[in-house]
């Protein structure tokens, strides 16, 4: 790597620990260090939320599927932005008012208010599994995608990792979740600038015209996106892509703990729900710049053809950056993808901590004040970040990214969007019934993994499953 690039990288990680430590909370409060109690107000404090929004969900794994699905298979991936405008509507007026009517506590306290303990400690289970399985994946995968980015040999595996998770760490169990808001805020323009400046490199490198680039793309049927065939064996339809991704991305709005948390951080439900405005234009903004990337990607080998070019393509993009990029901007995207998995790892290490200490030891354990919850938050983050970490050493071989990704969150996101739906619709049926319903979906969710139907459809099976068979559990009077 050459010393340029090391030197932007630095810069960047000193900048955004510095951040980190600058802007924690001030007081020795369990409730602000979990969920901000509302502390991020006026408009630079819903837009810094809806940047930490956008940044959480787009980690390093975002970097390689999105472009790397593109690459291989032209734009119909970009469909899953049509469902964030869809996902707006939904929470600005019909979740966050309901959610937030009567919640500014633990984001899950709303599940127990309507259906007691047993459901609530059931989602709150399901996302400790899900979250840590996932931040192993999230840490494991840019690791290698930088490896080749950055020349280095595979000893350099361990040393990235742990860098990237003991740094998340810090500055999560010093700033909770303020400093992890204004450090996503911080690390999403690293994402957008990075992304920027690639394309610009490509196109003003390729040497054929913008129109010229765009008729090659459609002549190869790259820039085809609408294939209406109801398909549930394809992954790649419209309505396989737009129904399955939006469902999948409802799951992580309306029942992802890291999601809740920055809702209750905003001051008010339109705050929030402007919040989400600004993530939704800022997500919309990097899906569409990815799968640009990838589109480039293809168009830039097919001019200049390397017979060295990596059979897998999840490889292909740091392969372009260790070969093709000048110094200095290597490092930066390098850095925009240590940004992204660094952004995701901080608020699941929060998120984590928070459900742990506030839904398990709290319930479980002896009354605490809240500077004792506060010390013991820091510790189960502590904790979570190195056991995050080490997963993340040991997760490195994942197969097809976009497929794990979704299977995993939608086996498990959907049965928790199916609860977060009954909780905020009121809807009459019974604990045991919500309990039957989510170990029904998630059955459903895994069934469909073992059969020919495409994973894309594993949120919504899991999230109606949930819904049927609790409403149908109470139709048969149980």
């Amino acid at each position: 790597m050459r010393t340029l690039d090391i030197t932007v990288i630095l810069v960047y990680l000193l900048i955004v620990v510095s951040a980190g430590i600058a802007y924690r909370g001030k007081k020795h409060d369990s409730e602000e260090f979990f969920t901000g109690k509302g502390g991020f107000k006026g408009k630079l404090g819903f837009v810094l939320i809806g940047l930490s929004i956008a940044a959480t969900l787009f980690s390093g794994l975002s970097f390689v599927i999105y472009t790397s699905t593109a690459y291989a298979h032209g734009a119909r991936i970009i469909l899953g932005a049509l469902g964030i405008p869809i996902a707006w509507a939904v929470l600005r007026f019909w979740f966050l008012p309901r959610y937030l009517k009567n919640n500014r506590g633990h984001p899950y306290a709303i599940i127990e208010q309507r259906f007691g303990p047993g459901p609530r400690l059931c989602v709150s289970g399901m996302f400790i599994l899900m979250r840590i399985a996932w931040m192993g994946a999230m840490l494991s995968a840019p690791t290698l995608v930088l490896l080749g980015a950055a020349n280095l040999a595979d000893e350099w595996f361990w040393p990235i990792v742990l860098l990237t998770g003991i740094t998340c760490t810090l500055y999560t169990v010093l700033g909770g979740i303020r400093s992890v808001i204004i450090t996503d805020a911080i690390q999403f323009l690293v994402i957008a600038v990075g992304l920027i400046l690639i394309i610009g490199f490509m196109l003003v490198r390729i040497d054929v015209s913008t129109m010229e680039i765009a008729e090659e793309l459609q002549g190869a049927g790259r820039l085809t996106i609408f294939d209406f065939r109801l398909d549930f064996t394809e992954t790649y339809t419209f309505w396989g892509v737009l129904v399955g991704m939006t469902i999948s991305g409802l799951g992580s709005y309306c029942a992802d703990l890291m999601m809740l948390q920055r809702y209750l951080a905003a001051e008010s439900p339109r705050a929030a729900a402007n919040a989400f405005a600004v993530n939704m234009w800022g997500s919309i903004t990097v899906i569409v710049s990815l799968v640009t990337v990838g589109l480039l990607l293809w168009v830039w080998y097919r001019h200049h053809p390397d017979p060295n070019i990596p059979t897998r393509t999840d490889q292909v993009l740091s392969y372009f950056i260790a070969r093709e990029l000048p110094a200095g901007m290597s490092g930066l995207l390098i850095a925009a993808i240590l940004a992204a998995t660094m952004s995701s790892m901080t608020s699941g290490i929060i998120a984590l901590a928070g459900t742990i200490t506030d839904d398990w030891i709290v319930r479980f354990g002896r009354t605490r004040s809240s500077i004792e919850l506060f010390r013991l938050g820091r510790i189960v983050s502590v904790v979570i970040g190195l056991i995050s970490t080490i997963a993340g050493g040991f997760t490195a071989q994942l197969g097809p990214l976009f497929q794990v990704s979704q299977t995993i969150l939608g086996a498990f996101l959907g049965p928790m969007f199916g609860c977060m739906i009954l909780v905020v619709s009121n809807a009459k049926v019974r604990p045991v019934g919500v309990l039957t319903g989510m170990a029904v979906g998630t059955l459903a969710g895994w069934m469909v993994v073992t059969t020919a139907v495409s994973f894309i459809w594993v949120a919504p099976i899991s999230s109606l499953a949930t819904i049927l068979c609790a409403h149908l559990f109470r139709r048969a009077g149980t």
